[in-house]
């Protein structure tokens, strides 16, 4: 038997530590083909009514430290943001204050899964197999799976709702007679308990939907077939699918900031040599030249978009393939990993 220490030259990190190929979505976050639909999603996103103040405002004082963002730190993007805000107030409450809330839960989510389905294309194609999609290719598909992504997001839907239809029952029967409230009183642990799976099942189901986006963007699944993968690689490694989630945040907060400061110098160094020269009195120029500046300051916002969910797509496909043996390099349909094609695995 030979006794000869191996020397290594060369570590490959990333098979070594798949986790490690996260960072990827910082560089997909700044693609154009992955920029211009974000912009397109904030454009459309910003239609809606607006809930996040009036949640807030009418929240708890625990809930609104949880939900107001002190430090200035903003860990969802905003049409994420505001899905999460909405279905916590329904799991909350029960249901909505006024029409307004429902609608913009409801335009949150089509908006999302319209443009996060093509983000998740241009960023999967790239990601896995090293080709580009172009911005009108990946929104055509986008709309041609608009179904499946419709349909996995009403499932979502369903299932969180169908364990509060019980607590809403219980509440409903307390208020007929003297014995309604007797049996709400001896059965308050199953009711309790009822409360605390529809916080996982929500937890789990919110997650899943996400990862359906991806889903459906990467492989080509129907939406059933998206979101049962989606929430069976959320419960298989709960784990893992936490830690990935948290890295995706950082990453994406980071490339904000630093997308921030790119354009904040780039501001100063225009403006330090061509302002001092324009006419502030001609009122055209002036608002041509703010509606540009505004434009221009939602930059970041679309790059925290961008970035988080093309780290929701690689974490789909690491996920994949920790629980199917799916390659990375695998799109549309993937096949299952064989032990012979070790050798051309990434």
């Amino acid at each position: 038997m030979n006794q000869d220490p191996v020397k290594v030259n060369h570590v490959e990190w990333f098979r070594l530590f798949p986790g490690l190929s996260l960072l990827h979505a910082a560089r997909l976050g700044f693609r154009v083909r992955v920029l211009v639909p974000a912009c397109l999603c904030l454009l459309a996103f910003a239609a809606r009514p607006d809930i996040a103040r009036l949640f807030t405002d009418g929240a708890p004082a625990t809930l609104r430290v949880w939900l107001g963002t002190p430090s200035g730190i903003q860990p969802l993007p905003d049409p994420l943001d505001a899905v999460v805000v909405g279905t916590t107030r329904f799991l909350l409450s029960g249901t909505f204050s006024n029409p307004r809330e429902i609608l913009s839960v409801i335009w949150s989510g089509l908006v999302l899964l319209t443009f996060g389905i093509a983000i998740s294309r241009s960023a999967a194609t790239e990601f896995c197999t090293h080709s580009r999609t172009g911005v009108f290719s990946a929104l055509r598909f986008s709309f041609r799976h608009f179904a499946a992504g419709l349909v996995s997001t009403v499932l979502t839907a369903g299932i969180v709702i169908a364990p509060l239809l019980v607590l809403f029952v219980a509440g409903w029967g307390t208020g007929l007679a003297t014995a309604g409230s007797w049996l709400v009183a001896v059965f308050w642990p199953v009711l309790f308990l009822l409360g605390l799976l529809s916080v996982v099942i929500t937890i789990v189901c919110l997650t899943g939907w996400m990862l359906s986006l991806a889903a459906i963007g990467t492989d080509q699944c129907s939406g059933a077939d998206a979101l049962s993968k989606g929430i069976n690689y959320v419960l298989s490694h709960k784990l893992l699918t936490a830690v990935y989630l948290l890295v995706v945040v950082v990453i994406s907060h980071v490339a904000t900031l630093l997308a921030r400061w790119l354009i904040e110098t780039s501001m100063l160094v225009v403006c330090g040599r061509v302002s001092e020269r324009l006419d502030h009195n001609d009122g055209t120029s002036s608002t041509i030249l703010a509606g540009w500046m505004t434009a221009i300051q939602q930059v970041p916002q679309a790059v925290h978009l961008g970035v988080f969910l093309s780290g929701i797509t690689i974490t789909y496909v690491l996920l994949r393939q920790a629980e199917d043996g799916i390659h990375l390099r695998e799109i549309d349909g993937a096949v299952a990993h064989t032990p012979t094609d070790d050798s051309v695995s990434r």
